[in-house]
């Protein structure tokens, strides 16, 4: 197989193709190019002009750039009188119909055919190569489906030209973009062209985002950076490019590895990258592609590769190395957003906030912030207000942002044991998050990125918990618990223990009886936060309703053995106590502790 790199008019030009035709054969499918792929591929180019073209002196910037069309793939046939056309008809006749209407007509004589579809053939070059198509109106009836998409494309490339509002000689260089400055890669293959089509076509994958991104930088972000400092040595143009590749690599492996992943996961909205070309699970690096879009949006452009294609003026300057500015904002933020991550504060702040208050934060405000903060450490100080902000919110009186009352409210709320934390359960999770957040900072320890959300675990009481919910209605088990609230020492009445066994013995139905005996406990702090702790659910329910000792020997057990993760303000609250019994004493201790941790932590 030959690669050759040609422009459409040398596609077309019978001194590049010796008087030899492309032919679609029949196993070819019909042309089917839509009037949105018509149009882009319309924009793409005029695109390609506006950043080449300077209409006030009427010239290029830049005589070697050119816009790459993809490939085509033929093969010789009867000798060398023809080419088949394996791959690329559709691009091959949209070309045919842009270079017909901008009256280039005299370059495709002859020069496409097909085998089997003679209408196609037949409507094509007496229609749209002649022009006529255009210049009488024809609305004659559609007798087959490749004419309704050629008239639909044709009707595109006018309603598309009309719309334009050309400058002086504006529309002349388009069609010299068009002819010269469009270029193919031409794949001549050999062999059984039924394979080729099938292997090309059944096993073939669009190329991602990161792929095409990858050949633009190193083709041409080396080449403008040798050009901007007036270097004409290639050597120093393929050695750059070869480490630039080497960089690329580095920056997929690391945007690669599972909990970075996760993290720049966390950092982008859930859609991403929903149609957009780009795999961010085959090639990591697309986050960062993301970002890099983000942070430079085009309100016309989609994130697609057209929007990275010519480079992004990150400067401003107009200079003509866009490609070169693009390649330089990559490494900026895979720089700046590495440090995030390696940095144990900022990596807890940021995943703390991004994981329970996506809705409400977005990676650019972030890196707004990160910009115009003085160095990490304010950095870190704008992040835990932000925390501060969403945390405190719903306590603030009337929408005002008084902070100083938002907080005194959320201590009464922390401290007060007839808090019923278990019915707040959405709250209950993001304080408990927190607290592992504030206790892994004070202890250099590193929480695991699935950490920052609450998956497959249960909200535990950590004492005092009444029977389980299936329980509910079984007079043995609540007599049995009610026997065992004294060793808690709750200083519940005698009497008041003696009235709730005595209305469980004696009516057939406890429903009311059992929901009046829990909400008296509320009152005792069964259900305040001090009480309650994340624990995953296969490690609650091992052990149900067992006492406090056998519940702390079980955890300790389990988090030595490595069996279950345990979450470090949980092994914190069953850790501390060194008695066999949690009483009401601890739970005040409990709440109090972490009441003055959670408001401390709260700017």
């Amino acid at each position: 197989m030959s690669d050759l790199v040609r422009s459409v008019s040398e596609l077309f030009n019978d001194s590049q193709l010796k008087q030899m035709h492309y032919n679609i054969p029949d196993y070819q499918r019909g042309y089917e190019w839509g009037e949105n792929n018509v149009r882009l591929l319309l924009e793409d180019l005029k695109k390609f002009l506006d950043k080449i073209y300077i209409s006030d002196t009427d010239k290029f910037l830049d005589d070697k750039l050119f816009y790459c069309l993809q490939h085509i793939t033929i093969i010789s046939k009867d000798n060398g009188e023809y080419y088949n056309v394996v791959d690329g008809q559709q691009r091959l006749t949209t070309i045919a119909i842009i270079l017909s209407y901008f009256g280039k007509t005299d370059l495709l004589k002859g020069k496409l055919k097909y085998s089997s579809r003679e209408d196609t053939g037949e409507f094509l070059n007496n229609e749209i190569f002649t022009r006529k198509y255009w210049e009488q109106n024809d609305k004659k009836h559609i007798k087959h489906k490749d004419e309704f998409y050629i008239r639909a494309a044709a009707n595109m490339v006018q309603t598309w030209d009309k719309e334009q509002t050309w400058n002086s000689n504006q529309r002349e260089r388009y069609i010299e973009i068009l002819l010269n400055r469009t270029k193919l890669i031409v794949n001549v293959v050999s062999g059984n062209e039924e394979m080729i089509f099938a292997n090309i076509n059944g096993a073939k994958a669009e190329l991602d985002g990161a792929d095409l991104l990858r050949a633009v930088q190193i083709t041409h972000s080396s080449k403008e950076k040798y050009e901007t400092t007036h270097s004409d040595n290639s050597n120093e143009v393929n050695e750059y490019r070869v480490k630039m590749g080497m960089l690329l690599d580095e920056i997929n492996n690391w945007c690669g590895q599972k909990n970075v992943r996760i993290f720049l996961d966390r950092l982008l909205t859930n859609n991403s990258f929903d149609k957009s070309g780009f795999n961010e699970k085959l090639y990591p690096i697309n986050y960062l592609y993301r970002m890099m879009y983000e942070m430079h949006p085009d309100n016309n452009m989609p994130f697609e590769f057209r929007f990275f294609e010519y480079g992004l003026d990150i400067k401003g300057n107009g200079v003509g190395d866009d490609n070169w500015e693009m390649y330089i904002e990559l490494k900026r933020i895979y720089g700046f957003v590495r440090d995030w991550y390696e940095n144990d504060e900022i990596y807890h702040y940021l995943s703390y906030l991004f994981s329970n208050f996506k809705s409400k934060v977005n990676f650019v405000a972030i890196y707004k912030t990160w910009e115009n903060s003085k160095g990490k450490l304010s950095f870190i100080t704008e992040l835990k207000k932000e925390i501060s902000k969403y945390i405190l919110e719903i306590y603030s009186n009337d929408g005002v942002n008084n902070e100083k009352s938002a907080k005194e409210e959320l201590k009464k709320y922390l401290t007060d044991l007839k808090s019923s934390w278990y019915n707040e359960k959405e709250l209950l999770v993001r304080i408990l998050i927190l607290l592992d957040v504030i206790y892994s900072c004070k202890s250099k320890y590193r929480l695991p990125i699935n950490y920052f959300v609450s998956k497959g675990e249960d909200i535990e009481h950590i004492g005092c918990q009444t029977p389980n919910e299936e329980d509910l209605n079984n007079k043995e088990k609540w007599l049995e618990y009610i026997k065992k609230l004294n060793d808690y020492k709750f200083d519940i009445d005698k009497g008041k223990l003696d009235e709730w066994e005595k209305l469980l013995k004696e009516k057939e139905a406890i429903d009311n009886v059992t929901s009046n005996i829990i909400d008296e406990l509320n009152s005792y702090g069964l259900n305040s936060i001090g009480n309650l702790v994340l624990l995953h659910s296969s490690q609650n329910r091992s052990y149900r309703n067992a006492s406090f000792n056998t519940k702390k020997s079980i955890i300790i057990e389990d988090y030595y053995n490595d069996k279950y993760s345990i979450r470090p303000y949980t092994l914190k609250a069953f850790s501390s106590n060194h008695t066999s019994m949690w009483t009401l004493e601890d739970i005040k201790k409990s709440t109090e502790t972490l009441a003055h941790d959670i408001i401390d932590f709260l700017i």
